[in-house]
């Protein structure tokens, strides 16, 4: 047999447990019962600051999407709006050598 073998089972040899072990179980297994429940307020609170949390992560979220669709239909009208403004400028431009034209051929 190895040291190995005779530790492992030397480590796991039936041991008898000290004196007043199983009452000092049962007394905090009471205490941290009682511990636990006497505190439901710290349960509810937390639950609350999770759901509120989770609601206003979600009115980002929405706010967020309706800003990006908001900014995306500007873009549009700005694209459309430089288009407009090229075609006006195009004719605009055509008139003048128009006039410049019927100005130098009287």
């Amino acid at each position: 047999m190895s040291q190995f073998e005779r530790d492992l089972r030397e480590a796991l040899r039936h041991r008898e447990p000290p004196s007043g072990f199983a009452d000092k179980v049962l007394a905090r297994s009471c205490e941290s019962v009682t511990r636990h429940t006497a505190r439901p307020w710290l349960a509810v609170a937390a639950a609350l600051v999770l759901v509120m949390g989770g609601v206003i992560f979600v009115q980002q979220q929405r706010q967020h999407a309706e800003d990006e669709k908001a900014k995306e239909q500007l873009m549009v009208a700005l694209r459309i709006t430089g288009s407009k403004l090229r075609n006006v400028q195009a004719r605009l431009s055509t008139i003048q050598q128009r006039a410049v034209e019927r100005q130098s051929n009287p």
